[in-house]
């Protein structure tokens, strides 16, 4: 069984690891996955360590990164006339009105 101390490491390793991913991302989706991922991580090693100034700027990124993830696989699903379905810009999709 590995020891807490090395779990927490570990934890605190693949969080600054994603977030890295994050910022190496070229496709708004794979970051905001990335960025989800890492904020999770870093939730729970804020958590284990007692760092609240970590654990809760997690807690607000979290809800905002869930956001924009749902906000761009709706977009990606809105198949317009002249508009590319791939990355996802930071802008929201129109709404759809007939």
């Amino acid at each position: 069984m590995m020891p807490v101390a090395a779990l927490t490491d570990l934890i605190g390793f693949l969080a600054a690891g994603m977030t890295l991913t994050a910022f190496c991302c070229t496709q708004m989706i794979s970051l905001r996955a990335a960025a989800i991922l890492a904020n999770l991580l870093f939730i729970a090693y804020g958590a284990l360590l007692n760092l609240t100034p970590v654990l809760g700027l997690h807690c607000i990124l979290l809800p905002l990164n869930l956001l924009r993830f749902a906000g761009c696989m709706r977009e990606r699903q809105v198949d317009l006339p002249g508009r590319a379905t791939g990355p996802c810009p930071l802008r929201r999709a129109p709404p759809l009105h007939h």
